[in-house]
């Protein structure tokens, strides 16, 4: 039975917690067991597997990085003395994306210290059952964190491509009139003709000059109003 605890790795992960509820276990946390002792593998992956919103993957240490490439697991669990990994130190020195929890295992703890890190948990083995469930209960926090803030940042992207889109259309440009700065509707410009560095508005029975390129203009043009129907014109 698991005891009634709270394990807290940082500061704000309770405000993120409570903006995942509902999202956190969408999908179950996926768990790669990269361990070379067999009996080992088989402790920690029938602990994990003992988890209801956990699958696990249970492989030999020489496997690490491969598997990491082809599952992209939530959380890594492997052994200190892993020869990929005590190459590197660092994922992106294995050419890989940090996974968003890794816990770390050794017999000795001299061997764990490098890996502070990348780590959200470190084990001394041999570890109890209680003392494993805490590093799994600080990675989930840590994966849970992970998913929310991906989500949320899914979610500002949505809102704001909208108003991009409406806002990237200029409504107005500002032209010298009489010695006079003077804004023009865009709607009221009738055609454009190209001059170099410049653009000559026309609007009915008058101009105007602006101080732009229609190379660089056309952009912000609604090509609802605007067609170039010739290199020197917009109509």
């Amino acid at each position: 039975m698991r005891g009634d605890r709270s394990v807290r790795s940082d500061p704000e992960i309770p405000a993120v917690e409570a903006l995942a509820v509902g999202y956190g276990h969408v999908a179950p946390i996926r768990v790669l067991v990269a361990e070379p002792d067999a009996v080992s593998r088989r402790l920690i992956c029938s602990l994990v597997e003992g988890e209801g919103e956990m699958t696990a993957e249970c492989v030999d240490d020489s496997r690490l990085v491969s598997s990491i490439q082809e599952t992209a697991p939530d959380l890594v669990i492997f052994d200190a003395h892993t020869p990929a990994i005590r190459r590197g130190a660092k994922w992106d020195a294995l050419g890989i994306e940090s996974p968003p929890a890794a816990i770390v295992t050794a017999y000795d703890s001299a061997a764990l210290a490098v890996f502070d890190s990348i780590a959200i948990d470190l084990l001394v083995k041999p570890f109890g059952v209680e003392r494993f469930e805490t590093a799994l209960d600080r990675a989930k926090s840590r994966i849970v964190r992970a998913r929310a803030e991906l989500l949320a940042a899914d979610f500002r992207s949505s809102q704001e491509e909208p108003r991009v889109s409406r806002r990237q259309f200029l409504h107005r440009v500002a032209v010298e009139a009489d010695e006079k700065i003077v804004l023009i509707r865009v709607d009221e410009i009738q055609w454009m003709q190209s001059l170099g560095k410049y653009i000559r508005l026309h609007m009915g029975e008058t101009s105007h000059l602006l101080r732009q390129s229609l190379k660089n203009l056309q952009p912000l043009l609604d090509p609802k109003q605007f067609l170039r129907v010739h290199r020197n014109a917009n109509r």
